[in-house]
């Protein structure tokens, strides 16, 4: 989501910049006619009789609101339309087209109407396009001839100069268009992976449930019916079928307690695994420091709860880039840490339900648990839990037969 956002703001800069460039192309022409107002033809016959300050004026926000609708086109299609409104359209053309007339057909203008034109091309299908396209060139030519103040060999040069500037525009245009796009498809991509990664597993349980229950219930329920059929005829045998029923009931029970303590008694490795596939189709790099098959049998299912929370809150609650998942023996404690480099700045530190759950089983377990900021701007989860006894008198017996050695 990080990579995103930093795509979408560098989109919408170079979609800035499309307001910025109109604006500037204006004003440089009204910079040139207030200061040489003699020498340079401001504007074409038909505003003559205008004073200087409201012929700027007037072509200031002409240019202002070709900026804006310009930027309006370009944000269709960055919100996913392959088509923008038909008025939309309309309108920033029509107001285009009195900005050329207002500016007459100079550099500055055809530059502008270049800028339109490549956006415009964007939201509009090919054969609209070529329409398109073929208008304003036919309208900017047609002034050219008929009112432009501007001699027609040079009116000409300006939109012949600028084709290929409209070209490099468009090609721009389509370049930014096409690297939101992809950057928006790889996140939902990732996203999509998750999401298929916790489906298959509800699917799997789900299948594992539906093969323990399905053959035990069916024999429920043909035990219990045959027994009620045998209830008045043959007591003494109904007796045996309901005492089988109980019997089927308590082992589907006992299978059912086996399948979900197995289900919650996670493997470490295989959930070191699961946690860093899921971190990579997130876009996370992960790194486990320490071996996993140290660990004793008896913390393996916490630690891995603890992994697998710590995971769970750099995808919600993080931007990060890399998570650090780290094991280590420290005298008679495992410590466990989960790091990454993405923590929101200004956001305090607080204990969620997940969090507090996790605090609460390392706490039975007679450990401790953190979780705080870093320095570096990074958050750290860490538990420290003991080496269970069973683990750790066979290992000082060891190192007192070495010490009598």
């Amino acid at each position: 989501m990080r990579r995103l956002r930093i795509t979408r703001w560098f989109v919408l800069i170079c979609v800035a910049l499309y307001a910025v460039f109109i604006l500037v192309m204006a004003l440089v022409q009204v910079e040139l006619a207030f200061t040489s107002p003699e020498e340079v033809q401001w504007g074409p016959p038909s505003w003559s009789g205008m004073t200087l300050p409201w012929y700027a004026a007037l072509l200031l926000v002409l240019a202002g609101a070709v900026a804006v609708l310009t930027v309006l086109l370009v944000r269709c299609r960055i919100n996913g339309r392959r088509s923008c409104p038909p008025a939309l359209l309309y309108w920033s053309l029509g107001v285009l087209l009195a900005l050329v007339s207002v500016m007459d057909v100079t550099v500055f203008s055809v530059a502008i109407a270049a800028t339109w034109w490549s956006a415009a091309i964007l939201v509009i299908p090919r054969r609209t396009a070529v329409l398109l396209s073929t208008a304003v060139v036919g309208f900017l030519i047609s002034y050219t001839l008929v009112l432009s103040s501007q001699p027609p060999v040079v009116a000409l040069a300006f939109i012949i100069l600028t084709l290929p500037m409209a070209l490099l525009d468009a090609a721009g245009s389509f370049s930014v268009v096409w690297l939101w796009e992809v950057a928006r498809e790889a996140t939902l991509a990732r996203e999509a992976r998750a999401r298929l990664a916790v489906s298959e597993e509800r699917l799997r349980f789900a299948r594992d449930m539906h093969d323990l229950l399905g053959h035990s219930l069916s024999g429920i329920a043909v035990k219990s019916e045959l027994a009620a059929r045998l209830a008045r005829s043959d007591p003494e045998r109904a007796a045996a079928e309901m005492a089988e029923v109980q019997r089927i009931a308590r082992e589907a029970l006992r299978e059912v307690r086996a399948a979900v303590s197995g289900y919650r008694a996670v493997n470490l490795a295989d959930e070191l695994a699961s946690v860093r596939s899921v971190l990579l189709a997130a876009g996370v790099s992960a790194t486990v420091t320490g071996n996993p098959a140290d660990i004793p049998a008896q913390s393996q299912s916490l630690i891995a709860w603890l992994v697998r929370e710590g995971a769970t809150n750099v995808l919600r609650h993080s931007s990060a880039q890399r998570c650090d998942i780290t094991l280590s023996r420290q005298d008679r404690t495992w410590v466990v840490e989960v790091y990454n480099d993405g923590v929101r700045a200004g956001k305090a530190t607080r204990f969620g339900n997940g969090l507090t759950g996790l605090s609460e089983r390392v706490a039975s377990a007679g450990g401790t648990l953190t979780a705080s900021h870093t320095c570096n701007g990074g958050f750290l989860l860490r538990a420290v839990l003991p080496v269970p006894a069973s683990v750790e008198e066979p290992v000082r017996e060891t190192q007192e037969k070495k010490a009598v050695a």
